[in-house]
């Protein structure tokens, strides 16, 4: 059952925290504040969900993983649920940076906790499965909370709290504590990772996420610009989208059966040329979110595989290395992408993105220097 309460609370974390962006100007009016400010509340949220994670995972490899995998949605829980009752912005800042450190304890030690229980030869697919449950919470975050605020309030977002309280008690009850045989980490031990192997992984993952955050980042601004209509682009990222999620899922449940290392080099030598052939291809061609659909879905197959490599390569440092391989590559590519704007802005979309698609080729030659680790290593004893 580890793996789907794991899973559960996966979806339930990311539920929460896709809860604050959709609600910005209702947020900007309950605090009769600017668009600006508010904004700054998802930039808190990020800094210490995305950023932290390397350091909570520093944590995690040090105290009961179990604790803290049902502690971190909690606090995302108390941070999206109540933000009908905070009486100020700085108070909902402080708040919103606490369930974003929650959300980083949790990536960091619920992807720890699925590599270390999972059978060495499925720990792709049970990676993949874990990972499926936060999109799955992300999809659903702006329906949910814009449904039931536009029906009953911004205070009708706590009823949902309770979707984060029954699995994280089940976890606790039901799985065993997490005790690590392995001495307490510290800051030496992410100086001592962070280079080799895991580096390499980390510029791969980088790399790839920049590309993909930019080009669906811009999709807005690109069809806009050639007058195609709202529909279509809502179509278009909804479909990039699922088949980011549906490639993280099958990429690591291949990496399984044909290798972590074939699954990251072959997802990445189809994936250049497809990303040449949408900059090509005009977005008013039928073909092109069929074309869309395969290329996002090799743009993110890579990232379960990546954590799992990464894992396997630091068996006693697993929720730091998570942490990296997650959070903070995402976290990076988002500061990256505040100077992708200005220049996708001044030298426009078309040409920004072909430029940008150049990252794919050192992140291909990384993925080449990476070399495969023994699974059966990190398994249950670490």
């Amino acid at each position: 059952m580890l793996p789907f309460l794991l899973a559960w609370l996966h979806a339930t974390n990311d539920l929460f925290g896709a809860f604050l962006t959709p609600l910005l100007p209702k947020l900007q009016a309950a605090f009769s504040t600017s668009y600006g400010a508010v904004s700054l509340l998802v930039a808190l949220q990020s800094l210490t969900g995305s950023l932290l994670q390397p350091l909570a995972g520093l944590v995690a490899d040090r105290y009961d993983r179990r604790v803290l995998a049902a502690l971190g949605p909690l606090l995302m829980a108390m941070g999206g649920g109540l933000l009908g009752f905070f009486p100020n912005l700085w108070v909902a800042g402080a708040m919103l940076a606490l369930s974003g450190l929650g959300s980083a304890l949790f990536h960091s030690a619920g992807a720890a906790l699925v590599g270390q229980y999972a059978d060495p030869a499925r720990r792709g697919f049970w990676m993949s499965f874990f990972g499926t449950g936060g999109y799955i919470g992300l999809a659903l975050g702006p329906i949910v909370s814009l449904s039931a605020v536009n029906q009953w309030g911004l205070p009708s977002l706590a009823w949902f709290i309770p979707l984060a309280l029954v699995p994280a008690f089940w976890l606790l009850r039901q799985a065993p504590p997490a005790q690590l045989q392995t001495r307490p980490s510290s800051l030496a031990d992410l100086r001592r990772v962070f280079h080799g192997q895991v580096a390499r992984l980390w510029a791969v993952s980088t790399l790839r996420s920049i590309v993909f955050m930019s080009f669906s980042t811009t999709i807005p601004f690109w069809f806009h610009q050639r007058g195609i209509p709202d529909g279509q682009v809502a179509l278009t990222l909804s479909v990039y989208s699922l088949s980011a999620t549906a490639g993280a899922f099958l990429g690591g449940t291949l990496s399984d059966r044909l290798g972590r290392r074939n699954v990251l080099v072959g997802t990445m030598v189809f994936a250049i040329p497809l990303y040449l052939a949408l900059l090509l291809l005009p977005p008013e061609n039928w073909l092109y979110v069929g074309l869309l659909a395969l290329t996002g879905a090799l743009m993110n197959a890579g990232v379960p595989v990546a954590v799992a490599m990464a894992q396997e390569h630091e068996p006693s440092q697993m929720a730091t290395v998570s942490g990296l391989l997650m959070g903070f590559t995402w976290g990076f590519a988002g500061l990256l992408y505040g100077v992708v704007g200005p220049l996708i802005e001044r030298f426009g979309v078309l040409e920004s993105l072909s430029v940008l698609g150049l990252l794919l080729i050192p992140a291909l030659t990384l993925s080449l220097a990476v070399r495969e680790a023994n699974p059966r290593l990190a398994g249950k004893g670490t």
